[in-house]
């Protein structure tokens, strides 16, 4: 019986693969939680409703769900944390792997993009992911969710999350010595929906543009080559901490069909003095490679694609420039590949590429981090 429960959570897993992302719940999600501003002062009431939405959808899907609620400058905020435990869940041998997202904007902007689409892909992803975690089928690696409030000014949610919630939950469920826990990591994403397919729809920031053509010369040429078309998302991460994670990541998005959406990787090199790189320093990765932890970032290029140099941050992140079919394919996809990533490292049977990553290995990284992250 136990055999036949297995085999049968093997196949809700392959099953629910080959159906790939649900774009109805994707179109439905965005409409209905994350077309309207998510700001504690212009507009509290959906952003409540935001929260609750995120909450009831991680409950529904199996996690372990909680409120991280705190406090900056007088005004009350809210992460929404959930874990599904592995097999390996207490003890070091656990390779934690995660994905985030915050969902609150800034008080003028709908922020469908900004961030209902990093939000919205996660969700999709989780539903996924539960798909799978039928019966008596665990996977081995532990998975945590984490939705962030309070990004848009400091970074401030993600910074506490780790702070006030990760740390002392990591030190409860497995001990002091977190030196030997060796997490795949997280995967953070932030507006990954707009997709351009439009020659020079992609820009590359002029005040960055020798820093890039010096860094990332491979990534500016295949870019260059496509005519600068905002065809594909971003993968940022940093050279050996962040590798496993990022590789997987680009692994599986190649395997996934809809070739027509591509991916970029932006390496930084292991030597790199990471205060050139302002612009990949704008999300709540960036928290994470300061605690430190494995972390990558996923995004569309934000305010360096198309109409987003307009609308980010403006009122025309909306769902009339937003919600179209190929930005929700694009979007699936993402979820797709976030699955898909997260299914594989989750299920690991020996040790990852992130054994030799620990957390106090990149502490001389976080040194510089310090420095610029508010």
């Amino acid at each position: 019986m136990k055999l036949f429960t297995v085999l049968i959570g093997i196949f809700s897993i392959f099953y629910q693969a080959t159906l790939g992302a649900d774009l109805g719940y994707i179109r439905s999600t965005l409409t209905q939680h994350f077309s309207d501003a998510r700001h504690h002062v212009s507009n509290p009431a959906y952003k409540r409703q935001a929260v609750q939405f995120i909450y009831d959808e991680f409950q529904k899907h199996g996690l372990n769900t909680n409120y991280h609620n705190f406090t900056f400058r007088e005004v009350s905020y809210t992460n929404v944390i959930g874990v599904l435990k592995g097999e390996r869940f207490g003890t070091y041998k656990d390779e934690i792997v995660g994905v985030g997202a915050h969902y609150d904007t800034v008080d003028i902007t709908k922020g469908v993009d900004d961030n209902g689409s990093g939000v919205t892909a996660m969700l999709e992803s989780l539903r996924q992911i539960a798909a799978g975690n039928q019966g008596d089928n665990r996977r081995k690696n532990t998975i945590i969710y984490m939705a962030f409030d309070h990004e848009e000014y400091g970074l401030t949610g993600s910074r506490l999350a780790i702070d006030e919630w990760l740390l002392p939950w990591l030190t409860k469920n497995y001990g002091k010595d977190l030196e030997l826990l060796k997490p795949n990591g997280i995967i953070v994403l932030d507006t990954v929906m707009n997709y351009n397919s439009s020659t020079q729809s992609q820009v590359i920031p002029p005040e960055a543009e020798q820093i890039f053509q010096l860094y990332f010369p491979k990534t500016v040429k295949s870019i260059a080559s496509d005519q600068f078309k905002g065809d594909f998302l971003a993968t940022i991460f940093r050279q050996d901490l962040d590798g496993n994670l990022a590789s997987t990541f680009n692994s599986e998005w190649l395997g996934e069909p809809q070739p027509q959406f591509e991916i970029e990787m932006f390496e930084i090199a292991i030597d790199a003095d990471v205060n050139l790189f302002g612009h990949f320093l704008r999300s709540d990765h960036a928290n994470f490679w300061k605690s430190p932890i494995p972390a990558i970032f996923i995004t569309d290029s934000a305010n360096f694609r198309g109409q987003m140099q307009q609308c980010y941050h403006n009122a025309c992140d909306n769902l009339a420039n937003i919600l179209t079919d190929n930005n929700v394919q694009f979007l699936g996809k993402t979820a797709d590949t976030i699955a898909a990533t997260l299914d594989k490292l989750a299920d690991d049977t020996g040790t990852s590429g992130a054994s030799s990553v620990c957390f106090i290995s990149a502490l001389w990284l976080s040194i510089g981090l310090m420095q610029i992250i508010p």
